[in-house]
């Protein structure tokens, strides 16, 4: 009988174990099924913007404004961010959060980044490499920046949100404390003077031509400015034909069904010919909280091509034909931002990441003949850009937010021959998937103890001897 009872008890507790730690199991797959896509190593048609690798940008992005642990009005405005609280969205739906600022909390950052439960009130700064990363290999503990003070510091975190789609992944934002809101001239200011990417148990490793992997380490960028001097820049442009249909879109399940998507240009305009793909140093918006609208080319960008006498054509409004070398081109409008709306306004969701396309019709000869993509960010005539710590439509007083982006011009790369791209299976061995792992093999340690007890208890026992019948009777108690 105590034999049965301790079996009971073992196969009980067993029992309660592993029904436990397939609960366990059950919810780390959805809530970390956004990091484990991010960290799956995954490229499709992600683009690469030179021959060799090498860092474009590593500017610190804004102060203090990841990491909060809610987001309200009063919260937001501590940290010194921006409150949208004026919105009203033309379909009578009630604005989102993420419509009223470009604040984040900390659950929301702990599910998409490596590292992401230790963020509070911290800064944003994004890389930009100029090949895709093998991202399962992404950590804070890559990238080693050294302060204007001379300390080095590491982020806290690290990921690939919001530049997550297979045909993007160049851009890996960290979180940390880098540096505060003062500009570079002043004696107290404290921002990133260096970032080299240095050695840890994961090197980070490129994905270039021919999907060469190389890694990174001994990668270096300098800068002697801060994001309180000027805003964002243009980091790359690069034009590839369209295609059939789209290359490379989505790639995390949740992210997909998040309001943003389909951004393509075959979601928003039935395709096009020509994708003209800009890369920015930092989150592209029209003031820090707003998001860019497929219809707004003509209020930032402009692009400047060679016409037929060798002089300089520029393309400055949408749906019209302009005559260069060689032919015609019209511009169509911007993707890669958010869904085709009837109506467009402050509302509007998008993705927010470094990448911003420009599509274009016309002919082949004409499309080889454009030259340079600008931002005239001209005061009476074209907006600026503003990186995620910027005013807003609705600033608080007293509170100092990221500069404007000053007026920049990227030269264009031709990807029309050789399209520049690069596609790379799912590796296995990301930080999610380790975890998925150890659960994996914790529960078939579980069942394989269940399994042993369960044989035991059905095992044939031993026969027992006959009971003695020549003993002889027992005298009575007491005689």
């Amino acid at each position: 009988m105590a034999r049965r009872r301790t079996h009971v008890l073992v196969t009980s507790v067993i029992g309660v174990l592993g029904l436990a730690l397939l609960a366990l199991l059950g919810l780390r797959l959805l809530t970390d099924s956004v990091l484990r896509q991010l960290t799956d190593g995954t490229l499709e048609g992600a683009d690469y913007w030179t021959s060799d690798p090498r860092i474009l940008s590593a500017g610190l992005g804004f102060d203090g404004i990841i990491g909060l642990p809610d987001l309200d009005e009063q919260t937001v405005r501590d940290a010194g961010g921006s409150w949208y609280g004026g919105l009203r969205c033309s379909d009578g739906e009630d604005p989102t959060d993420q419509n009223r600022t470009s604040a984040a909390t900390t659950a929301t950052i702990e599910r998409a980044y490596v590292g992401g439960a230790d963020v509070d009130h911290d800064d944003g700064l994004p890389v930009v490499f100029s090949w895709p990363v093998a991202t399962e290999t992404v950590d804070p503990t890559d990238f080693a920046f050294t302060l204007n003070t001379g300390e080095t510091v590491f982020a806290h975190a690290a990921g690939m949100n919001p530049n997550w789609e297979d045909d993007e992944r160049n851009t890996v934002v960290l979180f940390g404390d880098l540096g505060n809101r003062l500009p570079s001239a002043d004696p107290d200011a404290v921002f990133p003077v260096r970032l080299e990417i240095v050695a840890d148990d994961t090197p980070l490793v490129l994905v270039g031509p021919g999907g060469r992997e190389v890694s990174a380490v001994g990668l270096t960028w300098t800068t002697d400015s801060s994001p309180y001097d000027a805003g964002p820049v243009l980091v790359g442009a690069k034009l590839n034909r369209v295609g059939s249909a789209p290359v490379g879109e989505g790639g995390v399940d949740l992210l997909e069904r998040a309001g943003a998507m389909p951004n393509d240009e075959f979601a928003l305009y039935g395709g096009g010919d020509f994708r003209l793909r800009v890369l920015t140093s930092g989150g592209f918006s029209p003031d820090g909280v707003t998001g860019l609208r497929p219809d707004e080319f003509e209020e930032f960008f402009r692009l400047r091509g060679r016409g037929p006498g060798g002089d300089t054509v520029v393309l400055d409004q949408v749906g019209v034909d302009y005559r260069l070398a060689g032919g015609t081109l019209r511009v169509v409008g911007l993707a890669d931002l958010g869904r085709r709306e009837a109506e467009y306004d402050d509302c509007y969701q998008e993705d927010r990441d470094n990448y911003i396309d420009i599509i274009l019709d016309g002919d082949e000869a004409a499309a080889r003949s454009i030259e340079a993509v600008e931002i005239p960010a001209l005061p009476g005539g074209y907006r600026a850009f503003y990186n995620p710590g910027g005013p807003g439509p609705e600033p608080f007083p007293g509170v100092r937010y990221t500069a404007p982006g000053p007026p920049d011009v990227q030269p264009v790369t031709l990807a029309l021959d050789d399209p520049m791209r690069v596609t790379r299976a799912r590796a296995a061995n990301g930080p999610a998937g380790r975890i998925l792992g150890l659960a994996a093999a914790t529960l078939a340690v579980v069942l394989a103890v269940a399994v042993y007890w369960r044989r035991g208890w059905t095992r044939p026992r031993p026969e027992r001897p006959p009971a003695r019948t020549d003993r002889p009777p027992r005298a009575p108690r007491g005689a």
